[in-house]
């Protein structure tokens, strides 16, 4: 297990494929991290109710994470390494961008 920290903008999805290489890795990860926690503002924005987990809703930035590196979920064949965060939450809705 290692531990990692949530980037600004980034949603469940972005750290299972970051760190696991496939979004199966979404269940594992609430798994391990019964502490997940969204950003208030963004959970309040989208119209939500305050208090649950959404795994849609942007994470909590600084948020602690345990990965498990080793575990079966992780893809150990590499295409090509991503030298980045990966954050795909967005502000707007997709139907607001998509008129656009």
């Amino acid at each position: 297990m290692k531990t990692i920290e949530v980037q600004d903008e980034q949603i469940l999805l972005d750290i299972a494929l970051q760190y696991y290489g496939t979004a199966e890795a979404m269940g594992e990860i609430i798994a391990n991290n019964p502490g997940l926690k969204n950003e208030p503002s963004a959970v309040v924005e989208d119209g939500r109710e305050l208090g649950p987990f959404y795994p849609d809703i942007k994470l909590k930035a600084g948020l602690q994470i345990n990965i498990d590196d080793d575990g079966r979920l992780v893809k150990k064949t590499v295409v090509k390494k991503i030298n980045r965060s990966i954050t795909t939450y967005m502000e707007a809705k997709w139907q607001e961008r998509s008129v656009r």
